[in-house]
């Protein structure tokens, strides 16, 4: 698969269909030949706009086909799509146009005053491009994009095609797609691993659906994919929602009954859910990645262990540093670095020798699977100076009965440990004293640093709660932490037991 090839690829799949699914449950099918018709269309109307090679055309708007038309037009007109996340503010739309020197912006956000700004089922005027419009080297970069981590912070990173072409290959060789797989996105199409989904599908002929993620769930059971890629939280509530379902059916026949495997990644998933699945026979694979790389490490159908992220896609790119950390240099990284970064210090991300450090501590077993271990920015120093991984403490209290939810944070002033807990039955009075005997217990078998002295309560997983995920469903421990501080300091000043 090559992305310079793929317009002429996909413009021959006349029965391969594309499928937007909207927040009403309104359905709107286009074959992949009807889809390159339009995109050469809009392709066209790009450049009689004065769209020209290496342009960039920024898109702010909901998933949608629309949204994906875009994209291919930007891409066969030679120009570079700037992705920005579906809540960025545009206060001013014509401020926002010049200050990110774009030629065309293409966003639901109201500007009639503004003809570089279009709706994304409009098409733009012919000469609307402003003389604001910067260039960029199209040889080099095929798409600015934002990625926010687990952080939240928003960064800017320059992927390329050979890097992005590098693991959509190897996706499909690994898990054999062919034309007739089926797949479901619900993810944001500017979330860039939803775009290679998208190329994918594309190239091979393979059926794409385009759903909120309000609707995904009855969108898997009229679509009926045969693979899905998601975060941890969309298969815990998976599951969750069969379970209450009474079993009538069974897991593979509630997810639509023509899954082949699962894959999930951006974030830790419990254990408990894994075994979960693959106990009712349904293929939940953990795999490894960022956006600076691209794919690390995959478990697969041939070759899988519960509890690691898979063996490595290129063991002789990816090195160890003495703490753990993994170092990948492949000849083509998804992300050559970043046009844009936060203000919070210098990123090290990007080493002189080429290589890339990912941030992530692991380990390989013997027989070539890695387990990762935590990530460098959750690391806790604690007031002593020592440093734990707070996932590896977590493990330790994950079995405890009556725990549904554990995340570890530092606590605020003493520099040890504090956790947030939610209970199975929050509606259990009695449960979080029980759990809390239950975590001294477990703290008498570890070594002291590695104790959590600190415990409150929460009666929402902060999973599923969306004011402690990034825009990638990812959990964000800083602000875990912070809401661990305030209810604490907020429960000394009232003089009650922080819950």
């Amino acid at each position: 698969m090559t992305i310079a090839e793929l317009g002429e690829r996909y413009r021959e799949h006349t029965d391969a269909r594309l499928t937007e699914i909207d927040l009403s449950g309104k359905r709107r099918v286009l074959t992949y030949s009807r889809l390159h018709e339009l995109a050469t269309e809009r392709a066209e109307r790009l450049a009689a706009a004065g769209v020209e090679p290496g342009h960039v055309v920024g898109i702010r708007a909901p998933s949608s086909i629309d949204w994906a038309l875009w994209d291919l037009a930007t891409l066969m007109r030679g120009a570079v799509v700037k992705a920005f996340p579906d809540d960025t503010e545009i206060a001013d739309p014509a401020a926002f146009v010049a200050r990110h020197e774009l030629a065309l912006l293409i966003t639901d956000v109201p500007a009639a005053d503004c003809p570089a700004v279009i709706a994304p089922d409009a098409l733009p005027g012919p000469d609307v491009v402003p003389g604001t419009a910067g260039r960029v080297d199209r040889d080099q970069v095929h798409s600015l994009v934002y990625s926010s981590g687990t952080s939240g912070k928003l960064k800017g990173l320059n992927i390329t095609a050979p890097g992005s072409e590098y693991v959509i290959n190897q996706f499909i060789e690994t898990y054999h797609l062919t034309p007739s797989d089926s797949h479901l996105i619900f993810l944001p199409l500017s979330n860039y691993q939803q775009r290679m989904s998208l190329y994918c599908c594309l190239w091979l002929g393979a059926d794409l659906t385009i759903a909120p993620y309000q609707r995904v769930f009855q969108a898997i059971r009229s679509e009926r994919p045969t693979f899905l890629i998601g975060p941890p939280v969309f298969y815990d509530t998976a599951l969750q929602l069969y379970l209450k379902s009474g079993g009538t059916s069974t897991l593979g026949e509630f997810l639509g009954g023509a899954v082949r495997f699962l894959i999930t990644g951006m974030a830790p998933i419990r254990r408990e859910t894994l075994d979960a699945f693959w106990a009712r026979d349904v293929p939940l694979l953990e795999v490894y990645g960022l956006n600076e790389t691209g794919m690390v490490a995959w478990n697969t159908e041939d070759a899988h262990r519960l509890g690691t992220v898979g063996r490595l896609l290129d063991t002789g790119h990816v090195r160890f540093l003495d703490d753990g950390e993994v170092i990948l240099k492949r000849p083509a990284p998804q992300s050559s670095g970043y046009f844009e970064l936060p203000d919070d210090g210098a990123d090290e991300t990007y080493r002189p020798d080429g290589s890339i450090a990912t941030g992530d501590f692991g380990v390989l077993d013997d027989d070539g699977f890695l387990t990762l271990i935590g990530r460098k920015k959750d690391v806790i120093v604690l007031g002593s100076g020592r440093k734990v991984h707070p996932a590896q403490i977590e493990d330790a209290f994950a079995g405890i009965e009556g725990i549904a939810e554990i995340i570890v944070v530092p606590t605020p002033e003493t520099g040890r440990l504090g956790a947030v807990v939610t209970t199975t039955d929050p509606e259990d009075a009695a449960l979080p004293a029980k759990v809390r005997a239950r975590v001294e217990e477990v703290n008498r078998g570890l070594d002291t640093h590695q104790r959590v002295v600190s415990v409150i309560f929460s009666a929402r997983e902060l999973r599923s709660d969306a004011r402690f995920m990034t825009g990638n469903l990812k959990l964000s421990r800083a602000t875990v932490a912070r809401y661990f501080a305030d209810t604490v300091r907020g429960a000394a000043a009232e003089g009650t037991e922080a819950r």
